[in-house]
């Protein structure tokens, strides 16, 4: 017999709603129901606690028990009602509904499901320690926020600290993902095997038995990124473009990204791919313009103000303008701070003062490794241009580059710098209306010891490191 009180039923296993989106389940299934019956419009309350009942794994006959219901009643109600419902909005054939469990499985593969959340971070740096950049955060917060970009790529040199900002993103908006996936790059994986792994892990599958077809493969992605909100985040993506050539361009067999970033770009999903890169791809340009979802962001050095907690948490002494000196030296990169500070604390008792007599530029080993590898990557144009102005102490005109270096054409000349420019290899000066270029005192250092540079006589002399180093591969010029 039904009980004659209409309002236990609410209270009922609501549980179910910890794991499932009943309100919107509730309104889907009341629109499955036969128009002109006379019947509601909308479940019932008991409805409703039959169907959180099954959603939550009892049986029918548990829930008839809960509800007071004869076991015979209630599997009359569901054969007449909630089954033929369920059959009709996952457009199943009727009357193929024949099992309670058959329920929860066929709303789960519909998306009525809350996924939980789930992350793999993958090697995605420990962030215990990290400095300033609240400006860089707010900005892509509100990209990847308010306006819902599809695809963002952090751009920036070695050391600059791309990949320590993108996991600090990632920590702090977390919270609004139902996905956090960090993939890193550096070992150049295909696409297809990369895909295959982020659909398993989006659809919870292990074995998906996957066809390798591409194209498919990008558009199972994109229905992933469709049904739930996921960060997805790529690092080392430069390693996907060609060495020695200028910036942006795919290596062979691995033109098929171009394709992966276009349709994330392009589809409507409610998703966010975060790219971290030496260099641009050359779509993303394009991409910008076409849709206000694509947005790239050039990582610069940290503000002086913030690069000062560096110097400050390692107890290094000096007056603020000697700090504001060696902060400029290494144009705020994080990495190239932390280094050189070591070397200050260790040889010179702490005092930056006595650091700056030496008039040097050290480059420990882990930045120059970078920019080693940075640099081998450039064509033979980009290395003209990164050489001459190795050379020079002082920023170089426009004119004077156009004159002094032969590319065979002002349009070659143009293109190569603004490739060098897209791998943030120099620096661009405007003063006066007029245009110098010239590199940072850390490239120039590198540059200089290892790549044959004839320097003039009252070039500054450099301290040496405490490593020696076996460079490879160097690119001969000249």
């Amino acid at each position: 017999m039904k009980s004659n009180d209409n309002r236990f039923e609410d209270q009922l296993f609501l549980e179910a709603a910890k794991l499932w989106n009943l309100e919107k389940l509730y309104i889907d299934l009341a629109e499955q129901k036969p128009r002109g019956t006379g019947r509601e419009t909308k479940l019932t309350p008991v409805g409703k606690a039959i169907l959180r009942g099954l959603l939550c794994g009892h049986s029918p006959k548990n829930i008839a028990a809960a509800l007071h219901w004869a076991p015979g009643t209630l599997c009359v109600e569901l054969t007449k009602g909630l089954y033929r419902y369920v059959e009709t909005l996952t457009s199943r054939e009727s009357n193929t509904l024949k099992n309670w469990r058959d329920i929860s499985k066929w709303l789960e593969a519909a998306g009525y499901k809350t996924p939980k959340h789930r992350q793999d971070w993958g090697d995605a740096p420990d962030n215990s320690v990290f400095y300033g950049r609240t400006t860089e955060l707010d900005i892509l917060k509100q990209w990847i926020g308010e306006q819902q970009c599809r695809l963002v790529t952090i751009l920036g040199m070695g050391g600059i600290g791309k990949t320590s900002l993108a996991a600090k993103l990632a920590q702090e908006i977390q919270g609004e993902f139902d996905y956090i996936i960090w993939r890193s790059l550096r070992h150049s994986p295909p696409l297809n095997q990369l895909l295959i792994n982020l659909i398993e892990f989006l659809s919870n599958q292990q074995q998906c038995n996957l066809q390798q077809d591409t194209k498919v493969l990008i558009s199972r992605l994109i229905e992933c990124l469709r049904q739930h909100r996921c960060l997805v985040i790529f690092d080392d993506t430069q390693m996907l473009m060609r060495r020695c050539a200028h910036a942006g361009q795919y290596r062979e067999g691995y033109e098929d990204y171009s394709e992966l970033l276009t349709q994330v770009a392009r589809e409507r999903h409610q998703s966010c791919l975060v790219l971290n890169s030496w260099e641009k791809p050359l779509q993303m340009e394009l991409l910008e313009q076409e849709t206000s979802y694509v947005a790239s962001f050039k990582l610069r050095g940290l503000l002086p103000e913030e690069a000062r907690k560096i110097l400050a948490a390692n107890s290094l002494s000096g007056k603020d303008e000697e700090w504001e000196k060696l902060i400029q030296l290494y144009r705020g990169n994080p990495l190239a701070l932390n280094t050189v500070v070591s070397t200050i604390k260790d040889f010179f008792n702490h005092s930056v003062s006595e650091f700056l007599t030496w008039n040097a530029v050290l480059v420990a080993e882990p930045l120059q490794a970078k920019l080693i590898e940075q640099l081998n990557r450039l064509d033979v144009s980009e290395m003209e241009i990164i050489r001459y102005l190795a050379r020079k102490r002082t920023p170089v005109l426009r004119e004077e580059l156009r004159n002094n270096i032969q590319l065979g054409s002002d349009s070659k000349l143009i293109s190569t710098l603004k490739s060098l420019e897209r791998r943030s290899m120099i620096e661009k000066i405007t003063e006066r209306s007029q245009t110098f270029f010239t590199i940072s005192p850390v490239v120039m250092n590198v540059t200089r010891e290892n790549y044959k540079i004839e320097l003039p006589y009252s070039t500054s002399r450099l301290l040496p490191t405490s490593s020696s180093y076996l460079i490879t591969n160097k690119l001969s010029i000249g």
